[in-house]
């Protein structure tokens, strides 16, 4: 399994998809699914404004990381929007959109911008330290969350 920062944050985009897909599928427990997204976007959003995003902004890219940062925060208000009304609410299948919508906004910048500049700018090995730092943090904060797992 690879180790380096962007892979890792990569696959974690994946998993939120896929979380996200549920959400919208309208099967299963929403309110479980909000919980453990919520548990998810916070620990990787913990995790890349600890590790990765002092690094993006040491090779140049501060505007990047702090519009990054923004966007996590405006992502966490809308699901915890979302957390606190009813999935069977009115209103509750169009905030849902935004906030998918935001957040496949961010990770199409993630992955289109920010992360190839950190993989250009970076060595392996340092990706590879970021990669276990970013790991570290994204599981802790899940335990906190009480999710401990790994994807």
């Amino acid at each position: 399994m690879a180790t380096d920062a962007v892979t890792l944050i990569v696959n974690d985009h994946r998993v939120m998809e896929r979380v996200f897909d549920k959400l919208r599928s309208g099967h299963g427990d929403r309110q479980r699914l909000l919980d453990e997204c919520a548990a998810r976007l916070t620990a990787h959003s913990h995790a890349e404004e600890e590790t990765v995003y002092p690094v993006l902004a040491e090779i140049g890219e501060q505007e990047e990381a702090h519009r990054g940062a923004d966007e996590h925060h405006q992502a966490e208000r809308l699901l915890h929007d979302l957390q606190r009304m009813s999935p069977k609410g009115p209103d509750f299948e169009d905030l849902l959109e935004d906030f998918v919508e935001a957040v496949r906004h961010h990770v199409e910048e993630e992955e289109t911008v920010m992360l190839p500049a950190l993989q250009e700018a970076v060595p392996a090995e340092r990706l590879d330290e970021l990669g276990t730092a970013f790991e570290g943090v994204r599981l802790r904060e899940l335990a906190v969350a009480g999710l401990g797992l790994r994807r």
